[in-house]
């Protein structure tokens, strides 16, 4: 294990996972209010209300139904614990999972046929594998490497490169951060299209123009009650875990540009980077730090928990009664 301090949150982390957090809402916000629009010139109003509700709830389906068994706060609580695991240590899994690619690999030189439809397969997947060159050469400063492969080497039993490989243990680990930090921000953003735009369209149909804005303002300071107070804390206690992820990842990929992993033919020698990597990424997943920094992250999502079933409400309830005036004004105008 490294006897160097471990840093598991860096600025540059997290705001890398923040950027990608805005850019996934924003665009999501966007696409979500264009096909809104499409619809309402090409379906009745109800069935655009039907569409809309069903593609909302099915990003809180499940907190829901686990609601039926644990109560909505305990449900709420258990799965954002449950996504800010999995947005750290789950980028650790593919790390691992290169353990048991190289136990493939090994075994098809004793099952011919099997060795026959595995490469076929990988090399129908080729045009991903040269996808990862551009992002792995212009952003991670890879080179290429030659594909030039002995006799007796383990690569021609794969229907991709030793680079290829290389390429794929250090970029894959990234899309957990990725996807969790574009996943959250395409929900937020889901979620704004559908209260402005329903806001809007009801209005309309109430008041006429004027009860586009009534309508607008009514959702909007709904949405945002709805979001603030527990929002506040919940997304940066996110986006903070999805940095650990990329911590993680960030580290695994510098490891293996750095000693240039996975380029031997040697069985023996892949191995030996497989227990690097491993080693490496140990000394952040199984580090005291991370879990410390883990169970606060629990205590504070349970804090958000108890805050969205049980505060919110009653803010929620405030703000409006403050714009009702307002919008009572435009409806009736």
């Amino acid at each position: 294990m490294s006897s160097k301090p471990v840093i598991l949150i860096k600025w540059p982390a997290f705001l890398w996972c923040l950027k990608i957090f805005i850019y996934s809402a924003t665009l999501t916000a966007l696409l979500a209010l264009a096909t809104y629009a499409i619809m309402t010139t090409l379906a009745e109003p109800v069935t655009i209300n039907e569409t809309i509700e069903r593609a909302t709830s099915a990003a809180t389906s499940k907190v829901h139904r686990g609601a039926g068994y644990v109560g909505i706060t305990w449900s709420i609580f258990l799965f954002n614990s449950l996504a800010v695991l999995t947005a750290s240590a789950g980028t650790a899994l593919f790390v691992y999972f290169n353990r048991f690619l190289l136990k493939d690999i090994t075994s098809r030189r004793q099952h011919h046929n099997y060795a026959k439809i595995s490469i076929a397969m990988e090399k129908g997947l080729y045009p991903i594998y040269r996808l990862l060159e551009w992002p792995a050469e212009r952003f991670f400063g890879f080179r290429p490497i030659s594909t030039q492969t002995a006799e007796n080497s383990v690569w021609n039993y794969t229907g991709y490169s030793r680079y290829h490989f290389q390429l794929l243990a250090a970029i894959v680990p990234f899309s957990v951060p990725l996807l969790v930090a574009a996943a959250n921000g395409a929900i937020l953003g889901m979620l704004f299209a559908f209260h402005l735009f329903n806001g809007a369209f009801s209005g309309y149909q109430l008041a006429g123009i004027n009860g586009i804005v009534g309508g607008a303002v009514y959702n909007i300071t709904f949405f945002i009650s709805a979001i603030l107070p527990h929002g506040i804390i919940e997304i940066p206690v996110i986006l903070a875990s999805t940095s650990i992820g990329y911590v993680i990842a960030d580290s695994n990929c510098r490891l293996v540009r750095d000693k240039n992993l996975f380029v031997s033919d040697n069985i023996a020698n892949l191995q030996a980077d497989i227990a690097t990597e491993e080693r490496n990424t140990g000394t952040i997943l199984f580090s005291a730090l991370f879990w410390k920094i883990y169970l606060l992250f629990v205590l504070l999502l349970l804090i958000t928990a108890f805050i969205e079933t049980q505060v919110t409400p009653h803010i929620i309830t405030r703000a409006l009664s403050f714009v009702e005036p307002f919008v009572s004004s435009l409806l009736n105008s």
